[in-house]
């Protein structure tokens, strides 16, 4: 057990999926907040400080910033990074942050903990390229926790019906720059059910002002994991009081559940999520 616990395994390099696309990746999530509120009540109920990895162009880390948490956001992304930055400086917040450009695997040395809570959030768990490195992830996260911290994963609940209509390609939306500039993403994902992964490629369509069309591409490879592979992870590397949830509402989960958020603790504690729901 010592040695799951405590051994990190060779990481494969990937390269930045998306060093090209911050804005893009911007622009797609400007309207998505659906998980905020939840991350929102976790940070109130555990106490700062916060810890999100891969925390992206600072979608979450952000309002939990303005709301008076200080943050520690980590990203292997530079360039997202950059954004985050920029978004963090433009909430005005006066509590202190820390942005740091490194693999999730290295969260144990995250300045500004040990955290009372860590995020995980919106598939980034997935991204890691087998069990061995996420099960290094939870890790990682564990020894950057408080003894009495928190931790929230949130992934894709792959059922068969979500899976079948993840594959394929297909148009996922069309959006519009306040420059006018016009935006389509198109996507083709790969489902392996025998390697648990979905094989992502996808491609921004940028229609510029002066009529050009601009193309950017990313790839990379989601390795997908059921309720039970997840809690099992979670157990070998040292986390336990495990709840699960289908929504950012915290239902059930069910077959018909989208999501699936898992919240784990260091220490046995008594439930505090009727603070959390009220």
């Amino acid at each position: 057990m010592d040695r799951l616990l405590n051994e990190r395994p060779v990481i494969a390099h990937r390269p930045d999926a998306y060093a090209g696309i911050p804005e893009l990746y911007d622009l797609e999530h400007a309207g998505f907040d659906d998980d905020v509120e939840m991350y929102r009540q976790f940070a109130y109920a555990t106490g700062d400080p916060v810890l999100e990895l891969a925390c992206g162009t600072g979608r979450i880390m952000v309002p939990l910033a303005t709301d008076g948490h200080r943050v520690t956001g980590l990203d292997r992304s530079g360039p997202m990074l950059e954004r985050a930055r920029l978004a963090l400086a433009a909430a005005g917040s006066a509590t202190p942050y820390h942005l740091v450009e490194a693999d999730m695997t290295a969260a144990a040395d995250s300045p500004g903990g040990p955290f009372g809570l860590v995020i995980i959030g919106l598939n980034s768990l997935l991204h890691a390229g087998n069990g061995e490195e996420q099960r290094a992830i939870l890790t990682a996260a564990r020894q950057a926790c408080d003894p009495r911290g928190q931790l929230i994963v949130d992934v894709l609940n792959p059922t068969p019906d979500q899976l079948q209509s993840l594959a394929g390609t297909a148009l996922d939306g069309q959006w519009t720059f306040p420059d006018g500039r016009r935006v389509m993403k198109f996507s083709d994902r790969r489902v392996s059910a025998a390697d648990q992964t979905i094989a992502t490629s996808i491609w921004y369509d940028i229609v510029e002002a002066d009529g050009t069309l601009r193309r950017e591409v990313t790839s990379f490879t989601l390795r997908y994991v059921s309720q039970a592979e997840l809690l099992l992870l979670l157990e070998l590397t040292g986390w336990v009081d495990f709840e699960c949830y289908g929504s950012y509402d915290l239902d059930p989960v069910t077959d018909q559940s989208d999501r699936l958020i898992v919240t784990a603790q260091l220490t046995p504690s008594e439930r505090f999520l009727t603070r959390v729901i009220d």
